[in-house]
């Protein structure tokens, strides 16, 4: 295994992101960066210099054949990692990765953009019912972490989450949470939200916020926010320019991770 910092873990995220924009505009498919790429492709120009992921959104009814364009066309450095090519995989959204690398760290999320209803009691119920299910999902996550560690502590913790999780096989899991997200066709819903997001009700955002895509320099390319940032940053993040404490980024500037040797032979160019 080779080992990488943060700053060539971007640079590696980035030469995936060329590939997926590339692709995805080929085949007409609409998408936005979102969350943190947001906020980073105005703040800084290209990512937050201390986040290790990036994040794309794409509307519910395009994410199936994003998925699979992704799949067929990207180049060899890259894959899919999705409960389809993994039985292991522990999330509800695919993700463009590395073929022989975790995709925990390094990884773009494509999430799904979702329709909804105009009364807003039945918005947040939705949304209380999507945030429900993506919780057994993060349980199975640290089911996978705890049974195989050499603490007992950690050990019998991931076998109570285990005998919690048994009811519920992530199959079905996964085909009741997409059967939720295509209940209001998002082409003609006039609200919207990342269904997989972690900000609660704030993610639930009139349509017209995202609208035609925004193009915006991020490094030595351009990325498509959504027509209205400034509000959706201020939505999430307030006085959005303000830099954290430098504590919280002294932490993730000096962050390392593992990459396999076949997958950092294939990028290691790009990242000098």
């Amino acid at each position: 295994m080779a080992k990488i910092n943060i700053s060539q873990i971007q640079k590696i995220e980035n030469e995936m992101l060329k590939e997926t924009i590339e692709i995805l505009n080929r085949n007409n498919i609409t998408f936005y960066m979102c969350c943190g790429s947001v906020l980073g492709t105005i703040r800084h120009r290209g990512p937050i210099p201390w986040d290790t992921d990036m994040d794309i959104l794409i509307p519910f009814s395009m994410l199936e054949k994003a998925r699979d364009c992704l799949e067929k066309e990207l180049s060899d450095r890259f894959c899919i990692d999705d409960l389809k090519n993994n039985r292991k995989y522990t999330n509800l959204f695919p993700r463009v990765a590395m073929p022989s690398t975790s995709s925990n760290t390094l990884h773009i999320d494509l999430f799904p953009l979702i329709g909804l209803p105009d009364d807003r009691d039945e918005q947040l119920k939705i949304c209380k019912t999507l945030s429900k299910r993506q919780k057994v999902f993060i349980k199975y996550k640290r089911m996978r972490e705890c049974i195989s560690h050499p603490n007992a502590i950690k050990l019998f913790i991931g076998k109570m989450i285990e005998i919690f999780c048994s009811p519920f096989s992530k199959k079905e899991l996964t085909r009741q949470y997409y059967k939720i997200m295509g209940k209001y066709p998002y082409d003609s819903s006039n609200y919207a939200m990342n269904a997989c997001g972690h900000y609660g009700a704030k993610n639930i955002f009139e349509k017209e916020v995202f609208g035609t895509p925004d193009w915006k320099e991020y490094c030595d390319f351009e990325v498509p926010l959504p027509e209205k940032w400034d509000f959706y940053l201020k939505r999430y993040y307030k006085d959005y320019m303000q830099l954290p404490p430098k504590e919280e980024r002294d932490f993730w500037l000096s962050f390392e991770m593992d990459i396999d040797d076949n997958d950092f032979e294939k990028i290691k160019d790009d990242i000098k």
